[in-house]
């Protein structure tokens, strides 16, 4: 016996449906692409009728599946990368559980976030605007907005890295490149968020393919691999790659995107708890899966310069850096291992900025309210802010690429707060959440302060 709690729509796993975008409509009617359109992935894609008999259903888990996946590509940017690789260098296999401990919080957290999505219907960013005075409110957007920043100059940063040894191309001519991004991203969403979810998902497979190959080349020795998952140790000198790690990792402005992509799932015009508890627990299993993954890929990176690159004892004046790497692969590994990473960063530098492009525009429009009068208008201005700072550093201290990026991870973290604690506050609270899916660790009452 099923109870309808959707309006009759067509429905397609694969593909999805767009229940609130014109968008989609325009491209179907063959009228173009609309650069100007406002993108609201809200109710894209059905999830089915609500069932009275709740059991697994892996065709319900294909429904759900999608925005666990576009939110851990925050675990596997160019910054992600950059940590593995000294963290392998510097401390051989010792910090993979610090690795593994920073995907289970991250996990936990990213389940608050996707909570906090399907039961208020609302995302983080617009319910820290509506529930927070206006200081604070704006404290939390400008850590926000420094930590997307600061991801997104890693992110043009390891693209042009990684078109760099590929094509033999100018850093600075890289860093150019990557402002197309923009347009790309802005030209996919326009075929919804169910497309844009499957491209991203294939670039995760390109990742997995390229990293994993080079680990197994490498011959790791699982004894060592193993114990460095299983007993915490920190070096006295990798104590900045291990903060480093949480921040890059953990990053703030994935709690935002996430809260805001499960919205794209139609739960129905009111949708019943039972339908809200469904939800929930197909987002946590695809977040798990998908944190699964990333952890399998981050430590891929890890044992692979833990093997070719870390001496006990030994003292290392200058870290290893993106483009380094692809250079102690070849003479390693082979000329084409080199090739196989330079090809499994730029996937993880397209992912990245077009995920951190839609976080963006969540973060600026929940906190702000639409004071870009055209989508491409604020994405441009943020870009140009990752832009100009990256292209100074390509033209004129290209050996200082690798330690920004270090200060970067560090920055990564000093931000976490500014996520975390609303994230921690609003699902505690039982003004927004019903005492149904509320944060029983940590009840608090949050008062609607508004604006």
């Amino acid at each position: 016996m099923k109870k309808s709690n959707s309006e009759p729509q067509e429905n397609s796993i694969l593909t999805g449906q767009n229940y609130g975008s014109s968008s989609y409509q325009t491209i179907q009617n063959g009228e173009g692409i609309d650069w100007n359109v406002e993108i609201d992935v809200k109710g894209q894609v059905n999830t089915g009728p609500e069932e009275d008999n709740v059991s697994f259903s892996f065709s319900k888990l294909l429904q759900y599946t999608g925005p666990g996946w576009l939110m851990s590509i925050a675990y596997l940017d160019p910054g992600n990368l950059e940590s593995d690789l000294q963290a392998g260098a510097i401390a051989g296999h010792k910090l993979l559980w610090l690795l593994l401990w920073s995907h289970m919080a991250g996990l936990l957290i990213q389940t608050l976030s996707a909570r906090l999505g399907v039961v208020t219907q609302e995302h983080l960013a617009q319910l820290v605007r509506k529930n927070y005075k206006r200081p604070a409110s704006a404290a939390i957007w400008m850590f926000t907005q420094l930590a997307i920043i600061g991801s997104d100059i890693q992110e043009i940063i390891g693209t042009a890295i990684a078109l760099k040894i590929i094509f033999n191309l100018k850093l600075w001519i890289g860093v150019m490149i990557t402002a197309t991004d923009t347009f790309l991203f802005m030209w996919l969403q326009q075929y919804g968020v169910r497309k844009m979810e499957i491209f991203f998902m294939s670039l995760i497979g390109v990742m997995i393919a390229c990293f994993w190959v080079e680990m197994f080349a490498s011959h790791p020795n699982i004894d060592l691999l193993l114990k460095g998952i299983l007993i915490p140790e920190i070096p006295k000198e990798a104590r900045v790659q291990a903060v480093g790690m949480v921040g890059c990792v953990i990053m703030p402005h994935n709690m935002f995107l996430h809260s805001a992509l499960v919205m794209s799932r139609h739960l129905g015009k009111n949708p019943s708890e039972k339908k809200k508890k469904e939800a929930n627990f197909y987002f946590a299993i695809e977040s798990t899966l998908a944190l699964i993954t990333s952890y399998l890929i981050n430590l891929a990176i890890v044992v692979v310069f833990a093997q070719v690159f870390y001496k006990p004892g030994q003292v290392i004046t200058q870290l290893p850096g993106l483009y380094d790497a692809s250079e102690v692969l070849s003479r390693t590994l082979g000329k084409y291992a080199k090739y196989f990473w330079a090809l499994g960063l730029l996937a993880a530098g397209q992912c990245s900025t077009m995920t951190g492009t839609l976080a963006g525009q969540y973060v600026v429009e929940g906190f702000l309210g639409a004071i870009f009068r055209k989508q491409w208008h604020r994405v441009a201005v943020t870009r140009a802010v990752a832009l100009v700072p990256s292209m100074l550093v390509a033209i004129y201290a290209v050996d200082r690429f690798d330690t920004m990026g270090e200060i970067l991870n560090v920055l990564q973290s000093l931000c976490l707060p500014a996520a975390i604690i609303p994230i921690l506050k609003l699902t505690a609270s039982s003004k927004i959440m019903s005492s149904t899916f509320q944060n029983s660790a940590l009840e608090i009452e949050v008062t609607e302060e508004g604006e």
